[in-house]
């Protein structure tokens, strides 16, 4: 999406309230179950009867065997908010959150130390933030790359920064390098985009860090793409962990390219994460009529492609956050579940089905 340059911006969210288990048994390949048991799992009716495809497993690192990881962001009050209407039994696990590497390496340091006391001071265990880098130079859509600096080495020192702070963390964590590197808005070139991604991969290796990489396309928000053109993008199953795909209007749930973005993740025998999404153009505040135009389409898509293992959802009010940071979202829409009763009743009923996990 052409908003992507603010997430630098957004430094980290604050969280909610909660408990889990980040000290279970674990081999580092899988994310600990709550509770050190199986997936959070509650009798909901949804409207799809609760029927959903088997999960394919790939083996990935930090891949959930049978669920769909929930993750959810991504602002302070936005991530709150949305933890509270839905309540302690559907604690996202996925706590999404941003950094530029393009940034100079103070703001990186300071972004990491921001973080790691955010998630200190918060009262939930086992919370893994899924991190969002840019590798763009400023922190606008100006489509100039950036990318190139990474890659040659130019901005080791901003990457050495991250993975301390990610390694100062001490949990699991979903990296999303250079996310919706097709979009035009960012401007990355495919050799230097898959330089850049593959010297981070290596850094994050180097330290240790339990972090699963993830490659993360625009998905129809890039336009006419062909995917022949993303995948000249694909920096070779050796260094990605995870397919991502970001999703925001109706007509990109139904598109065709995400479709054979999925599919061809299971040829490549990746799990699938859907990294961004929001009801834009649509929002909540509509019920009903909201709920059939955006979240119907958009849960079964999640229920019918067995590659999907995770999704990450905006709770944000849109006008409120272009006019408070000067991009172009005014007409993107209330998208806060908690603003429509209907909205929320049907999206706990769709949380509590067995498919997503959740931190309880």
């Amino acid at each position: 999406m052409n908003y992507r340059r603010v997430v630098s911006m957004i430094v980290s969210l604050a969280i909610c309230g909660g408990a889990g288990v980040l000290a279970c048994a674990s081999d580092g390949n899988e994310l600990p179950k709550s509770g050190c048991g199986s997936a959070s799992v509650s009798a909901g009716t949804t409207d799809a009867n609760d029927s959903f495809k088997p999960r394919a497993y790939y083996g990935a690192k930090l891949e959930p065997k049978d669920t769909v990881l929930h993750g959810a962001g991504q602002d302070v009050n936005g991530f709150l908010d949305y933890c509270n209407v839905l309540g302690p039994d559907r604690t996202p696990q996925l706590y999404m959150t941003y950094i530029g590497l393009g940034r100079p390496v103070s703001q990186v340091i300071a972004w990491g130390k921001r973080l790691k006391k955010e998630l200190e001071e918060s009262n939930i265990k086992g919370l893994v933030p899924q991190v969002g880098v840019s590798l763009t130079r400023g922190g606008k859509e100006a489509g100039d790359g950036g990318e190139k600096e990474i890659a040659d080495g130019s901005k080791d020192e901003s990457i050495e920064a991250f993975c301390e702070a990610l390694k100062a963390l001490n949990r699991p964590v979903f990296v999303r390098i250079g996310y919706e590197f097709e979009g035009s808005w960012n401007g990355y070139r495919p050799d230097t985009y898959k330089a850049a991604f593959i010297r981070i991969t290596k850094a994050l290796r180097k330290h240790k860090i339990n972090a699963a990489t993830v490659w993360c396309s625009a998905g129809a928000s890039a336009g006419n793409v062909p995917h022949e053109w993303v995948m000249k993008y694909y920096p070779g199953d050796e260094w990605v962990d995870w397919w991502g795909v970001d999703i925001f209007s109706p007509q990109e749930i139904l598109s065709e390219k995400v479709r054979t973005f999925c599919a061809d993740s299971a040829k490549h025998k990746k799990p699938v994460m859907i990294g961004e999404s929001t009801p834009r153009y649509v929002g909540v505040l509509k019920g009903k009529a909201s709920w059939d135009e955006w979240f119907r389409p958009y849960f079964k898509l999640i229920r019918t492609r067995p590659e999907i293992k995770a999704f990450c959802y905006i709770n944000w009010e849109w006008a409120y956050w272009s006019n408070k940071l000067g991009f172009q979202w005014h007409d993107w829409g209330d998208c806060r579940i908690e603003q429509n009763e209907y909205v929320t009743r049907m999206y706990k009923d769709e949380m509590d089905s067995p498919l997503y996990e959740h931190l309880k």
